[in-house]
């Protein structure tokens, strides 16, 4: 069964991403688990944590009580799970995602500036850039709805390290159209991708994607433009090392960019669905 993981620490972005999960979960038939983890101190400087202080901060109860609220919201529609654990949440994030191999995981984040919480703001651009599944990444406030424009923003460069199977199945749960947005600095930089362009779309011709192409020495504002342009309600973005996505670029898309963001990483995905 698909299963869509939400990580929540209970401030208002992160219950909100779980509701988006939540509906998500709903639309494409998916299970849902709500995940906690406490990441506590065992100490505090020379002072032990005590056990009535540890259970205190206990959020269990927290939990049960959101997955009641998104149980109503999707009117028990869904099956959803609850896991608590305390540990890194980096690690425990990654041992449950091998465990269940999920469709995506989905992630709030704070605008830039915000106080970062627990699973937001660094911790989301953390989980985008390493995890080996799909991490949704979902604007404050957003609410969800069906994906009818999937956008894949490329920089038409390794081509054949594509993500096709996850684009494809994403296509496919929604009934969506696929555009690829590239933004190149100037119209010679854009002129040398020619290639790359037909091949990527041979590989994609399943889809019958539209290419879009733009000028502007700023690559996150060229994509956000064609985004608005197109309306595009979700846009799938590859971690790498150079290229789109790579360092502060991969921090404003995450934490600027005003629909639902999907990284990907196609090589890692192959590895665990193996």
């Amino acid at each position: 069964m698909k299963t869509i993981i939400a990580p929540v620490d209970f401030s208002g972005v992160s219950n909100n991403a779980c509701v988006f999960a939540a509906k998500m979960a709903a639309y494409i038939h998916a299970k849902l688990v709500l995940m906690h983890v406490q990441e506590l101190p065992l100490a505090v400087g020379e002072y032990p944590v005590s056990e009535e202080v540890f259970n205190s901060m206990n959020e269990e109860e927290d939990l049960e009580n959101l997955k009641r609220n998104l149980l109503t919201e999707t009117n028990n529609s869904i099956e959803i799970d609850t896991k608590y654990v305390v540990g890194s949440a980096d690690y425990e994030i990654r041992e449950l995602c091998n465990e269940v191999k999920p469709l995506a995981i989905v992630m709030g984040t704070h605008s830039q500036g915000a106080l970062d919480r627990f699973f937001l703001g660094s911790k989301t651009l953390h989980a985008a850039r390493h995890l080996k599944f799909p991490v949704l990444i979902v604007p404050p406030g957003t609410e969800f709805k069906p994906f009818r424009k999937i956008a894949l923003a490329s920089d038409l460069k390794d081509v054949y390290d594509v993500p096709v199977r996850e684009i494809e199945m994403m296509v496919k749960y929604f009934n969506a159209t696929l555009d690829i947005f590239y933004a190149g600095k100037n119209e010679k930089e854009i002129n040398k991708h020619t290639i790359n362009d037909m091949v990527l779309q041979e590989r994609l011709e399943y889809l019958n994607p539209k290419f879009y192409f733009t000028e502007d020495a700023d690559i996150m504002e060229g994509i956000s433009a064609l985004a608005r342009k197109h309306n595009t309600d979700l846009l799938i973005v590859m971690p790498k090392s150079h290229g789109l996505f790579h360092k502060s670029e991969s921090k404003d898309f995450i934490l600027h960019f005003n629909v639902p963001v999907m990284a990907i990483h196609e090589d890692d995905m192959m590895k665990a669905l193996e």
